[in-house]
């Protein structure tokens, strides 16, 4: 049975389970991230509002530039120079076959339809060793995921980042991986 396991990983990894929601916050938890700039804090939100990763000093890529990031409040550096430890998000593929993966995106949607970009934020994200970010909003706007060779275990790494572009929480919108397997 082919699963996915999602982590915001930091000094430990923290799951991310299917009730959880990935928090982009200002300097803290549950912060609220300034009109048209980006996150400076990534965290893992319970269903019942509560602070998963608080223990786990989760990973933060805020986007910068088409380029550059800034890595957990670090000055400027470059997209394709973050390590996968370094990586706020980690995706794990598993299957109990050897199979191989192809075609592979990852982006966000208004959580509803798959098409519809995210309302009233700007989603940026890269698949570590990329060069630069995609603003991957819509199926349409995906970031391209490189193709793994046949095995029991895949592993996705993202520097993801988000920005509100107007007043008030954004709970309509969900990131999504696809990919086929053979």
């Amino acid at each position: 049975m082919a699963t996915f396991t999602w982590n915001l990983q930091g000094t430990t990894p923290t799951t991310i389970d299917a009730t959880d929601i990935i928090q982009f916050a200002s300097a803290t938890f549950d912060s609220a991230v300034v009109v048209s700039e980006y996150q400076d804090t990534t965290h893992v939100e319970t269903s019942v509002g509560g602070d998963k990763s608080s223990g786990n000093s989760p990973h933060n890529t805020k986007f910068l530039t088409s380029s550059t990031l800034s890595f957990n409040g670090a000055s400027s550096s470059n997209v394709v120079d973050l390590t996968t430890g370094n990586c706020p998000l980690k995706i794990n593929f598993s299957d109990a076959s050897s199979v191989a993966t192809s075609g592979a995106v990852l982006y966000a949607y208004d959580g509803t339809t798959t098409t519809a970009v995210p309302t009233g934020v700007t989603f940026q994200a890269f698949e570590q060793g990329d060069s630069a970010w995609t603003n991957a909003e819509g199926s349409g706007s995906a970031v391209s995921i490189a193709d793994q060779t046949a095995s029991t275990s895949h592993d996705y790494f993202f520097g993801i980042s988000a920005s509100p572009e107007s007043v008030g929480t954004k709970t309509d919108f969900k990131i999504r991986i696809e990919l086929t397997y053979s």
